[in-house]
Order: structure tokens, then sequence, then C-alpha cells
């Protein structure tokens, strides 16, 4: 079978590559691994050796990202997320991202509105991976967080929700969170990767290794109270933010072919940790094998919009002609049916015309009996079309005196709300259309920043209430900006 896309993963010094591709007989699963440096000459044979023509790359960044945020909109629009989310990103930060920030989303299950995934990389660091990739043979056409990329496994993980799935390799440690609708949250943490290299003074964790030697297997469970640690804070942050108690631990990547590393974690942790299982992998290959094919499915199942970090950088070079080689057939009948599809278009466009000139005679001799000074009209439609914007008009000015907040009675309630006892200055006030108000200011501590946030939003005269930060100003006090809405 042709094309399909196949999951790239780089981690322990191994290069491991599944391939999913879908045909009319079903659908084929290819897995393979390899020993290897990135960026060798035998690294780069070996995956050329795994790319069929037509086939699409997805690779996966286990690294921690610039930043890292959860956005919620009261709209589910996808061109319209995509316009305005990295406004929405520069508010969570307080700063301005410029275009050395690459940046894309994945969409969160949510029942009202939409709420987003968004990883951010410095353009800088993401070219030089890029570059890595491509020594090694990879042109990606998608380069996705491997956090996220594990949602597409969402049905073939066993478990009850909430689920923490712990992906840990020998240098990334990163977390992705299932509930009932699917991913919601991911977190990296690979300093703690860190902590127990130095623990155990060594550059790697070479897992492979530590079944083999004992004295190096005793410090290496000791040493495993640092990953439970950043388990238990991470289920504590995750339960924080969602309000429910995570049922379910399952861990994946090469550290599970340490021997009882589920039970070493699962007596630090004091509850029931589980190896990944994924069906169309097999048990022993499951926790090698899982974050490759969880990048081919990613790529499979969300087309143009899902999470990837190369969008509109660059275009891959490679198999174009090919493909067109392999396709000829398919390419002709297309074509075939698409003057097909021409044809049948043209004759209903003609069609279509008659019947609107028998329409607009009946709307002419309408127009004539309702308004009789309209007699002369060449043109009932854009008539019709001059009152209705006539209405909406006197309607829009109704709406806007009705709903208007004035510039005293915001003032007012700005007075109102304002907290007793708290130093801090105000420079700017601006009030906008519709009651938006924008209030810039000093205070001496990031604590009566936030007592006054607080002060705002509990006042009830407020919605949207967001601060942002920007900078240090004289005498070492903090600028501040509030954004919100007058109710």
């Amino acid at each position: 079978m042709l094309g399909g896309f196949i999951g790239v993963d780089f981690s322990d010094g191994r290069v491991k590559t599944v391939t999913v591709t879908r045909g009319l007989k079903g659908t084929e699963l290819r897995k393979a691994s390899f020993e290897g440096e990135p960026g060798s000459a035998e690294v780069k044979a070996f995956i050329q050796g795994q790319i069929s023509l037509g086939t699409r790359v997805v690779a996966g960044i286990s690294s921690s990202p610039l930043l890292l945020r959860v956005l919620k909109f009261p709209f589910s629009d996808s061109k319209k997320l995509r316009r305005v989310y990295r406004f929405e990103l520069e508010n969570s930060t307080g700063f301005s991202l410029g275009e050395d920030v690459l940046s894309d989303y994945h969409e969160v299950g949510s029942s009202e509105g939409a709420e987003i995934i968004v990883p951010a990389f410095g353009k800088e660091a993401f070219e030089s991976y890029l570059g890595l990739l491509r020594g090694s043979g990879v042109e990606p056409d998608q380069a996705t967080l491997s956090a996220v990329a594990f949602s597409s496994l969402e049905s073939s993980i066993e478990g009850e929700r909430p689920l923490l799935l712990i992906d840990l390799d020998q240098e990334h440690l990163n977390f992705s969170l299932f509930d009932e609708g699917g991913l919601s949250r991911v977190r990296n943490c690979d300093d703690a990767v860190e902590r127990m290299r130095n623990a155990l003074s060594s550059n790697s964790l070479d897992f492979r290794l530590i079944n083999d030697q004992e004295e190096r297997r005793r410090e290496f469970f000791e040493n495993c109270s640092m990953i439970a640690e950043e388990v238990r804070n991470t289920a504590r942050y995750f339960e924080s933010e969602s309000g429910k108690e995570i049922k379910s631990l399952v861990i994946t990547g090469e550290v599970c072919k340490v021997n009882g590393i589920s039970e070493s974690l699962g007596e630090h942790l004091g509850r029931e940790v589980k190896t990944v299982f994924i069906p169309e992998l097999g048990e022993k290959d499951s926790p090698v094998f899982a974050k490759a094919y969880a990048l081919a499915l990613y790529g499979n199942s969300s087309g143009r919009g899902g999470l990837n970090l190369i969008r509109n950088l660059y275009r891959p070079s490679g198999i174009a002609k090919g493909l067109l080689r392999e396709f000829r057939l398919p390419v002709a009948l297309f074509a075939a049916l698409f003057l097909v599809v021409a044809f049948a278009r043209v004759t209903e466009g003609i069609y279509a015309r008659s019947e609107i000139n028998s329409l607009r005679s009946e709307m002419e001799r309408d127009l004539r009996e309702e308004f009789p000074q309209a007699v002369g009209t060449q043109d009932p439609v854009a008539f019709y079309r001059e009152e209705l914007q006539v209405i909406n008009r006197k309607l829009k000015l109704l709406k806007q005196v009705k709903g208007t907040h004035s510039p005293l009675e915001v003032l007012r309630a700005v007075s109102a709300t304002i907290p007793k006892g708290v130093s801090f200055s105000i420079d700017e006030i601006r009030i906008e259309d519709g009651g938006k108000t924008k209030i810039r200011g000093k205070s001496s501590s990031y604590e009566e920043i936030a007592s006054i946030e607080k002060a705002f939003s509990e006042s009830g005269s407020f919605s949207q209430v967001k601060v942002g930060q920007e900078g240090k100003a004289v005498n070492d006090s903090l600028k501040f900006e509030i954004s919100m809405v007058a109710n």
C-alpha cells in the first residue's frame, strides 16, 4: 500500500518508527527500530528505507516548550481560533510574542466554546531541531508536541478516567491527562530526569544496562522517588484544575525496560501504576513504540487542524513527481469526473438563471402593490435591501443606546470597587465602547496586584478581568494593567 503516515521517535540513542497505511483491504501497521546517533549516515539510510512513496512524516518534540498554556474561548470556529489564539496567548503571559516564537494549538473537547492547548518554542531552537531531523533523512510534514500526540491513543489506553499517562525516557518526562472527553491537559518536567541523572552520577540513564548491574539497579530504584514526586505533584495540579480525582496511572517509554519499574513507582506513590498496553502493538512492544504509533495516528486523524509547529514555516521537498507517476490513472479518472461535474453545474446554472428571472418578475409585481412610490425601480432586490438596511440601522442605534455604559458610570464602579488599604497609583483609565475598561498603574508588590484583581473579579460590576504585568518602574515598583468589561 502506498501513502499513509509514519511516526518518527528519536529517544534513548535509538530511532523508532511506526507506519500506518490504510487501504481498501484494511489497515497495515509496520514498526521498526534502529540503534544509532541522530544525523549519522546509518540512521539516515534506515529511515529512508522506512519511508514509502507518498508517506507523510510526523515527528514528535519531547523537550520542554518555551511556553505551555491552556486557553479558553466562548466560540469554537476553527478559522477564528487560528486568527486570535496568539493574541490570547500574549494576554495570558503579559509579554509580546514576536516572530522568533513559533506556536500552534490542539483543540480539547469542551461543552461550551473551545479549549485549546498551546505550546510555543523559540524559532532558533526549533530550526536546530529541524536540522537534526533533516540530517537523519527526515523531512517532516508535521511536528507536534509528543505529549499532545498521545491524544490519538485515547481509545486504546485502558484504565478508568481521569487517567494520567507518564512518558519517561533518558532525557524527558512528560504527562498527558485523559478524562471522559479525551486529552485535556499536558505537562513537561525534564528537570526531574536531570536531578535523577545527577544523583546517579551519570550523563545518561541507559535503562538497558540497569537490569544487568545489581548495584546500579538498587541506586536507580532508590532515586525513583524523584520521579514519583513529580508524578504526585502533577496529579495534584491536574486534580485541582479539573476538580476530579485521577483514577488511573499508566507509564510508557524506554524506562519500562527496567524490570519492576511499575511496582517501584507504585510503592513510592502508594497506588497502582500500570505499564501501557496497546493491543495493536502487543504487550512487549507497547511501551517502546507507543510514542511513534501515537505520532502516526495523530497525523492521520488531525489533518490541517492538528497541532503542527512547522505550519507555513517551510515546504517539504521530495516525492511529488514520483507520486504523480504512481497516481496517473487515479488523476485521469478524477479529471474525467471533474468534467462531468462541471457540465452538470453549467446546466444547473442555466436553469437557475431562468428561475431567477421568473422570480424577479413576481417580486416587481409585489413591490408595485406594496410600495406604489417604487413603481419606477429597475431592481426590486436592491430596493428591498435598502429598506432592510434602514430598519437595521434604526435597530442598531436603539440597541447601542440601551446597552451604553457612560464613562461616569464606569468611573463610579471603579471607585467603589478599589480595595481600601492597598498602596498603588493609577496612571491611566481608558474607557471604550461597550464598557471595555483598561487601568494602568503601579504597585509595590505582586500580592497587592492580586488583591486588586480579586476585588474587581468579585465585585459583580465587572467581568472578563485580566491582569498583565508590563515590567518594573522606578523605586522597584511594578507596572500593571487591568482589562475588564463593565456589566
